[in-house]
């Protein structure tokens, strides 16, 4: 009876490991902390041209801006209107911090959103009709069409915790490898961190032995960010973004990374 029970007990414990393991990522990319959503300056930058210095150790991507780096760097405004009338600042407000190791650009993105809705609510195909954070990386600032290959990347991160783009074979597919992600929330303001890997244009989807590019300082990028606001309606209502300008109608970024600003890695 002790060894029957012992058993029982036994793959209980396993059963509760497996479904912890296998928890939808939706769940983890939502966190609970107590991040400094506080006023702050913001230094805007119209030709999204930006700088971003090298951490002494890795950050921890929980969602809750913890490490002591984050304290010591400039938020930059992402409130240029891309699409859509100008949010009203009780609606709408983005900043966002930069930094880098050898291994990772890290973001961190701080929204007012008076409603957040879910990324995903009408399936994948309609991803960038939620709200999401959209990263715009060109890992050799070559500039170009990168639609449907990986001349450079759009990647729309998710409220679920995904990173979203199309496939060379022009399919939605999530890209969740790039980027860790991790968001908390304080009523309505949200903070997203990211740690995102740089990859060139020889990367393949359908291998798996990519490999990202060390980062080294003096390196530059090409590099936008932007915020797409849907406040529970059909589709995306406001589109804002890091520089004034991004292409025909502020919308080419996803199709000609010609559009992008700039990142520099410094020390």
């Amino acid at each position: 009876m002790t060894q029957l029970l012992f058993i029982t007990l036994l793959l209980g414990i396993t059963a509760c490991k497996d479904k912890k393991t296998t928890q939808p990522r939706s769940d983890s990319a939502l966190v609970s902390c107590q991040s400094d959503f506080g006023p702050s300056k913001v230094i805007d930058r119209e030709e999204g041209n930006f700088k971003a210095f090298k951490t002494p150790t890795p950050i921890e991507i929980d969602g809750c801006s913890l490490d002591a780096i984050w304290d010591k760097l400039d938020w930059f405004g992402m409130n240029y209107t891309w699409m859509g009338d100008v949010a009203d600042s009780t609606d709408y407000q983005g900043k966002f911090k930069l930094a880098w190791d050898r291994n990772y650009l890290y973001v961190l993105v701080s929204v007012v959103d008076e409603h957040l809705q879910p990324t995903l609510a009408d399936g994948q195909e309609n991803y960038w009709k939620g709200d999401y954070v959209e990263v715009f990386i060109d890992e050799d600032q070559s500039g170009g069409n990168h639609q449907y290959n990986h001349q450079a990347f759009a990647y729309h991160v998710s409220t679920e915790g995904h990173a979203i783009d199309k496939s060379t074979t022009e399919d939605t597919v999530f890209f969740d490898d790039h980027i860790q992600v991790a968001r908390s929330q304080e009523g309505n303001h949200y903070l997203w961190e990211l740690a995102i890997k740089l990859y060139d244009n020889t990367f393949d989807e359908n291998a798996m032995d990519n490999t990202s590019i060390e980062i080294l300082p003096g390196k530059r990028i090409g590099f936008s960010i932007a915020y797409g606001d849907n406040d529970g309606k059909a589709s995306r209502e406001n589109f804002m973004g890091s520089k004034k300008r991004h292409g025909i109608n502020n919308d080419e970024g996803y199709v000609n990374a010609d559009v992008f600003g700039s990142l520099t890695f410094l020390e």
